[in-house]
């Protein structure tokens, strides 16, 4: 499932590819932000790099829950149950 999801992007042309790369990296931005606030941790405080690990790590967790998301609308659609 996850080759095919990766050959289908790669397919996609490159002004497309691009969108979809910022808005899931905003999205990673988003979410890092409010993780940091959640451990009250000052984003001055750490380095590029600790922020672009942060922020891949959550562009990670965003791509395998679209991709658990699109596996379960599957699924659903072929009627078996998740559970």
């Amino acid at each position: 499932m996850e080759e095919s999801l990766i050959s289908r992007i790669k397919n996609l042309p490159e002004r497309s590819r691009r969108k979809l790369r910022l808005k899931l990296r905003e999205k990673a931005i988003m979410r890092t932000r409010a993780r940091l606030i959640e451990n009250r941790v000052d984003i001055d405080d750490l380095s590029d790099e600790e922020l672009e690990v942060i922020i891949r790590d959550e562009e990670d967790k965003l791509l395998d829950e679209y991709k658990t998301k699109g596996l379960i609308a599957l699924l659903a659609l072929l009627g078996i149950s998740w559970i």
